[in-house]
């Protein structure tokens, strides 16, 4: 098989070793184009260990059984072409579902349907997961849960996660990305050719309203295969026929924005950052949301300075809910105001707890909501809001995810996202309650003059 650039790159990530001698990134994602020999780099590698590592085992799957087995095969075939057999190196095993590279130094590679059950009947020292963007979020966390825990008692155990992007940013191969990426995990390394989100993959040279043109100078960088296994002759021939979208997932790979994508810009969050506290306006909002599941809830008080801008504080965010309605009354007399919520399941018992120690509370539906968090959204992207470096909101605005409602709508999802974010959902509604609700006009006392 032909060796490359980005082949060795390829194989520099999967073969680094710790001091120790142990595999430096135990678990390693590749994202590359098509055309570019991502597939072709890997199989070089974990070919060399067997042949090089007498007794080495490789478990391999791919979006689903069939599939899996037919990648498999394409390597049986190269083998077999080879003279695998007749150069005395081993046996190759093509019975449908039991198809099997056997060496004769005991190594062996095998191929499973994409199912956690499927990696327990023999130990491995290697998981390929091929084509893992096509895995769907269900799959990916069978496979997380019971599959690559299987690798934590193998000192030289690696995971190989490789794919083009899916149409979702979720599942195993965007959430293993996104690992090495943030570079929160040490352990996970990545081959990354890929377009940025703030990179276009189109220019307008004859203005917005212009037909679009292939960005090729990005396209070159991302694409190591460009001159070498393709051209860009065949680039523009395939960007001519398919959707921005799909030709962005194949030669840029670069997820779809869909609304499973993060809520809270990142950048945004950091710049409207303050770290000093202010003295709470006497006016605000106040809102309070509890986590579907009842572990935390948080309370949450809005308002806007005399120059419009939008300022957001927790009051309290702890786990449980049996102090929510205490410190929602104490701050509604505080602020003689009241507290909003949505109308869901968790948050109607402290709702109605609150309404029965005569505290004002206002509910709202799914439609407030979406326009709630929309505002919110807005007034982030306009730096037109304040934050104050607080924990517990920090954690809700970096693990928020849109999730999709009726017909094009979308709210933050408490299921999809990677934390709770009943701080962001309270924040929001908060300032949503604040903008209903009219200043109160000072008092105008009359005076009656007399002789």
């Amino acid at each position: 098989m032909p060796i490359t650039t980005q082949g060795e790159q390829v194989a520099g990530v999967l073969e680094s070793l710790a001091p120790d001698g142990t595999p430096l990134y135990p678990t390693v994602a590749i994202l590359m184009p098509r055309r570019s020999t991502k597939t072709t780099s890997i199989w070089n590698v974990l070919l060399g260990r067997c042949y090089a590592h007498p007794g080495y085992k490789v478990v391999t799957t791919a979006q689903d059984g069939i599939r899996a087995r037919n990648k498999f095969r394409e390597v049986q075939r190269a083998l077999d072409a080879f003279g695998f057999k007749e150069r005395g190196l081993g046996k190759l095993y093509w019975g449908n579902g039991f198809e099997a590279i056997e060496w004769a130094n005991g190594s062996r590679m095998w191929v499973v349907p994409p199912d956690a059950a499927a990696f327990r009947s023999e130990a491995a020292d290697c998981m390929l997961f091929d084509e893992a963007g096509e895995l769907d979020e269900a799959t990916s966390e069978d496979l997380v849960a019971g599959a690559l825990p299987l690798m934590d008692t193998r000192p030289m155990g690696q995971v190989i996660i490789t794919g083009t992007p899916s149409p979702r940013r979720a599942a195993l191969l965007w959430d293993t990305l996104q690992e090495g990426r943030d570079r929160k995990k040490r352990d996970v390394g990545i081959v990354d050719y890929s377009l940025r989100d703030d990179e276009p993959s189109v220019l307008y040279p004859d203005g917005e309203d212009s037909e679009p043109v292939l960005n090729e100078k990005l396209l070159y960088r991302v694409h190591p295969g460009i001159g070498t296994l393709t051209t860009i002759k065949k680039m523009r021939a395939r960007f001519a026929k398919m959707t921005l979208v799909k030709f962005e997932a194949e030669y840029f790979c670069r997820f779809p924005t869909d609304h499973t994508v993060t809520a809270i810009n990142p950048a945004k969050w950091d710049t409207a950052r303050a770290e000093v506290l202010p003295v709470r306006p006497d006016r605000v909002g106040l809102a309070f949301d509890v986590a579907p599941d009842s572990s935390a809830a948080a309370l949450v008080a809005a308002w806007r300075d005399e120059d419009g801008r939008a300022h957001i504080e927790v009051i309290g965010y702890r786990s449980g809910v049996a102090w929510l309605p205490g410190a929602g009354k104490a701050a509604a007399i505080k602020h003689r105001c009241a507290v909003a919520y949505d109308v869901i399941g968790a948050n109607t018992n402290p709702a109605d707890t609150m309404h029965r120690s005569r505290v004002q509370v206002t509910g709202y539906n799914i439609r407030h909501q979406q326009g709630a968090q929309q505002r919110f959204v807005d007034e982030l992207d306009r730096e037109n809001l304040t934050h104050y470096d607080q924990t517990d909101l920090n954690l809700a605005a970096e693990g928020a995810n849109w999730r999709n409602v009726n017909e094009g709508g979308r709210l933050f999802g408490r299921k999809a996202s990677a934390s709770d974010v009943s701080p962001i959902v309270a924040a929001a509604l908060a300032l949503w309650q604040y903008d209903q609700v009219p200043d109160r006009q000072p008092m105008k006392i009359r005076t009656t003059a007399t002789r």
